[in-house]
């Protein structure tokens, strides 16, 4: 269950990020979601025990650069890659970046998650 769902802009991830390691919350994971136009990106924490959860989410048009949450949580470099690689989400300074082939295969379909044809189009065109 969610306890908590805090909605956020990409530029106030770090610091919100960095409130749950300083209260040692454990990190758990992460989602991505097409929301057409935009991508919807949720990280997800745990700072009891038992399954009580936090969540922090934020919107970005597809082709913003999000900052890596990599610095303060290292175990978020497979999530983060994996929402690189299927959805396209670009994510900066990755501690760790597999450079789209952590999940898919070099002949494996471009962004698979992504909805629209035209955007796995423009995407291969213009680099992952």
């Amino acid at each position: 269950m969610i306890d908590k769902l805090k909605e956020i802009s990409k530029d106030q991830l770090l610091a919100e990020v960095k409130k749950y390691a300083d209260s040692k919350a454990k990190f758990v994971t992460g989602s991505c979601n097409d929301l057409g136009d935009k991508l919807e990106v949720t990280y997800y924490f745990n700072a009891s025990p038992g399954m009580d959860m936090s969540a922090l989410r934020f919107v970005v048009g597809k082709g913003e650069e999000v900052p890596s949450m990599t610095g303060i949580y290292l175990t978020a470099v497979l999530i983060e890659n994996e929402m690189k690689e299927l959805f396209g989400l670009k994510v900066k300074d990755l501690a760790i970046d597999f450079g789209g082939h952590m999940m898919l295969a070099q002949d494996s379909p471009v962004l698979p998650m992504l909805k629209s044809e035209d955007q796995k189009a423009a995407a291969q065109k213009g680099g992952k």
